[in-house]
């Protein structure tokens, strides 16, 4: 649950983890340490990823003093299964070949909208579809749920079933037809192409920490085109390991941890246990209504500010929100109480940046300033932790190989 510096703050020492089975800590330490635990903005009322990932990783980096990059480039995929609030199904994928295939988004009224935001309708980009569904959910055009529909059934219903077999059984499973009739859907997120700052060996600025896959930033820009996230894990997953073992093997030392250090992070761990037991269902729902309502699909600068002050007041809230006294062994309510303090966390520095950014780009829409700034003036945002607080700045893009509007073909 905590990155551990070395007594010389300048490399890394180990790892302090929980023993779920006992609920004791155990700090490992390591020559060298892979941060690796994937992204998952599971802050947002409808996501993708299972729940138990709550950006632990790029909280963890944070509070080591490493750096996040690009943490407004939230990626929202269209097409979320919208199957009511009893269901873990919800928020699921129904995937993009559907829409590929020839699939019509409607509305509430039956009507397709998606054309009137781009042409290519329902095969445009992630980030225009998204926006045009979030547009009519926001004016109340739904179905019973708070989404709109996806319909296949003016297709051959022979080909439907047999070229998406299982997308079929999963929308069965919570009573839609795919094939015949409608399923509500909803943007959901995805995928964050924000993270920590890494260099392309998959060194951060903590000697002897690694860092790959979701962790990290600045691999795919302000968008991931679909099938890069596999690509990323795998890719930079390979170097990494590559990279420790040489690195290890010549630069490699163990290195006595900063007490203080594990001591700081045993008692914040802890500290849910001393205080009566509160409401973290409450404060995560309230969660995923300001992530979802002000720092989703289409920002303005309102929204981000209010968002940012109620984070901050849910930061204070879980710090005084405790879970009772109760055993540490296989206590999943101490662990859900932790998940909650990196997701609030994170998406403080998701809001923090999104203000940082004024234009839109990629992922990122602000609707006051829906084009995007100059891209030969192109910058990318970073947070950290200063003195306990965040704090965002700037950086130019360094243009190593090709600059916008030029081409590596020319």
């Amino acid at each position: 649950m905590a990155l551990i510096p070395a007594q010389d703050g300048e490399r890394i020492s180990g790892a302090l983890i929980i023993d779920m089975r006992s609920g004791q800590f155990r700090f490992v330490q390591a020559k060298a340490v892979l941060l690796a635990t994937g992204g998952g903005p599971t802050m947002y009322r409808y996501h993708t990823p299972s729940g138990d990932k709550a950006c632990d990783g790029m909280a963890m980096g944070l509070r080591a003093g490493l750096t996040l990059r690009d943490m407004e480039m939230v990626q929202f995929h269209p097409t979320g299964l919208l199957a009511g609030s009893g269901t873990r199904i919800t928020g699921t994928i129904i995937e993009e070949g559907l829409r590929g295939a020839g699939g019509h988004l409607l509305d509430a009224d039956g009507r397709r909208f998606v054309h009137e935001y781009d042409d290519r309708g329902e095969r445009a980009t992630r980030d225009v579809v998204s926006r045009a569904m979030f547009e009519q959910m926001r004016r109340g055009n739904t179905g019973p749920n708070g989404g709109v529909f996806l319909t296949m059934r003016h297709l051959d219903a022979e080909v439907v079933r047999r070229q998406f077999k299982g997308m079929v059984e999963r929308c069965l499973d919570v009573g839609f037809d795919l094939v015949s009739g409608l399923v509500e859907v909803t943007p959901t997120a995805h995928y964050m192409m924000g993270g920590l700052e890494f260099e392309p060996d998959c060194q951060t600025t903590l000697r002897g920490l690694f860092a790959a896959g979701e962790d990290t930033g600045g691999v795919h820009g302000a968008n991931r085109l679909g099938g890069n996230g596999v690509a990323n894990s795998t890719v930079f997953g390979g170097i990494a390991g590559q990279r420790i073992a040489g690195w290890v093997k010549h630069e490699g030392a163990l290195a006595p941890p900063d007490t203080a250090a594990i001591d700081s992070a045993v008692a914040r761990c802890l500290s849910p246990f001393a205080r009566p037991a509160g409401d973290p269902a409450g404060i995560r729902e309230r969660l995923y209504s300001i992530m979802w309502d002000d720092v989703g699909i289409m920002r303005n600068r309102s929204g981000l500010e209010k968002a940012r002050a109620a984070l901050e007041e849910l930061a204070v809230e879980i710090e005084h929100t405790g879970i009772g006294p109760a055993t540490r062994e296989f206590n999943l309510g101490w662990h859900d109480w932790l998940n909650l303090d990196s997701q609030i966390l994170i998406s403080r520095a998701i809001t923090l940046a999104a203000l940082n950014r004024g234009d839109s780009r990629g992922a990122h829409f602000r609707e006051e300033h829906p084009h995007s700034g100059p891209l030969d003036h192109s910058a990318y945002t970073r947070v950290h932790l200063q003195d306990g607080r965040l704090a965002a700045s700037t950086k130019a893009v360094a243009f190593t190989r090709v600059r916008p509007g030029a081409s590596l073909l020319n």
